[in-house]
């Protein structure tokens, strides 16, 4: 089947619902709302940058959150309850570019930031051209492979609009994919309606990277039962997640939440399992310039190890030591790629690609990813 403006109007109609979801379940998007003060909070007016004139219904979200708006009459919005931290704001509408703002939020403050978007004509031949293929499905199982994942919460997403990613291979082994609309995803396992902004999506040998902006909307659970299922599985998604060590990490908790750490050192072949030491959050992060923001350095490479949670048989299998039986912790590594990067109190990394994961973190993809704004109870 040829994809075609139907599709663009499926799209279409996705957001709008994502959209309406997201103003029924609390979020604020008229600036003549008089609610109670909040941890910070973004407001501004989204125009068109070629006649200046406001755009009514354009969505603005911050990325990786449940948190957004949709803009009034005027084009302003105003979002609330913004825990402080790095974020982009994501400024979207359709018949315009999308664009995105990068900020960051302390405690108590609130920011302006005004958008212009400039219109884009689309071609619906153009864009959706292409003979889906065999060729084109066997690119999307591995796409899904390499980023919903391979977990048991990944048998339980589904990309709802496949047909608007396009691949591209070359000999050596580069696989890259791109998206001409943004992906909407629907996670099972978790209890979420997801919009992507999918930004870059690269895979070479053993190494795979992906940007974008997601919106995460929770689903309705259809019982209580449900509702405890998805509970559940988001605290097993954030317990021992790269989310949760940086958290531990930066705050001075890591033993107490299970978290191992040791430094390896280099050699002339690679590392060694012998040369290693164990550090400590106090070697590992150090202050900046505002006091909720961290950095992390260090040396090499550094292992961790998470006790409170056994590997299981699907991570042997996808690490492809079926030789061994599974541990009773897990296993990641992380190597920077800048000369730090930093963490902000979600435990998110302001540096896009400033650090890359091996073992348990590269285990875990999108489909066991939480909200940067969730916290399991308790935590």
């Amino acid at each position: 089947m040829w994809p075609g403006e139907g599709n663009v109007m499926r799209v279409a109609q996705f957001l709008v619902l994502i959209f309406s979801i997201a103003c029924f379940a609390g979020i604020d998007y008229a600036l003549s709302q008089n609610l109670s003060p909040l941890p910070g909070s973004i407001e501004g007016r989204v125009v068109d940058a070629e006649t200046g004139a406001p755009l009514q219904g354009a969505h603005v979200f911050l990325s990786g959150t449940k948190s957004g708006a949709v803009t009034n009459h005027a084009g302003r919005y105003r979002i609330q309850n913004a825990s402080p931290g790095t974020y982009r704001l994501v400024f979207s509408i359709i018949g315009y570019g999308r664009t995105a703002s990068q900020l960051t939020i302390s405690p108590g403050q609130n920011q302006i930031v005004h958008a212009k978007l400039n219109p884009v004509i689309y071609e619906l031949g153009e864009i959706y051209a292409g003979n889906l293929d065999e060729r084109w499905e066997r690119h999307l199982e591995r796409f899904t492979r390499q980023f919903i994942g391979e977990t048991e919460m990944a048998d339980s997403v589904k990309i709802l609009n496949p047909e608007v990613l396009r691949f591209e291979t070359r000999w050596w082994g580069r696989f890259t994919a791109e998206a001409l609309a943004p992906l909407q995803i629907e996670n099972r396992a978790l209890g979420y309606l997801i919009t992507y902004y999918l930004d870059d999506f690269y895979h070479s040998g053993i190494r795979t990277r992906w940007d974008g902006d997601p919106l995460f909307i929770e689903m309705t659970p259809e019982s209580e039962e449900q509702a405890r299922y998805w509970e559940e599985n988001r605290r097993e998604s954030f317990y021992g997640s790269i989310r949760h060590f940086f958290i531990a990490l930066t705050e001075g908790r890591t033993e107490e939440d299970g978290f191992v750490i040791y430094n390896l050192r280099r050699e002339t072949y690679g590392y060694s399992p012998r040369n290693k030491f164990r550090t400590s959050a106090d070697r590992l992060v150090s202050e900046t310039d505002k006091d909720f923001l961290s950095n992390v350095r260090f040396n090499g490479r550094i292992e961790i190890l998470y006790t409170k949670a056994p590997e299981t048989i699907d991570y042997i299998r996808w690490a492809r030591d079926i030789r061994r039986s599974p541990l009773r912790y897990q296993t990641s590594y992380l190597e920077l790629n800048d000369r730090y990067i930093t963490i902000d109190p979600d435990g998110e990394v302001q540096q896009t690609y400033g650090a890359t994961r091996f073992g348990y973190f590269a285990y875990h993809r999108f489909a066991d990813k939480t909200p940067r704004d969730y916290r399991p109870e308790g935590f």
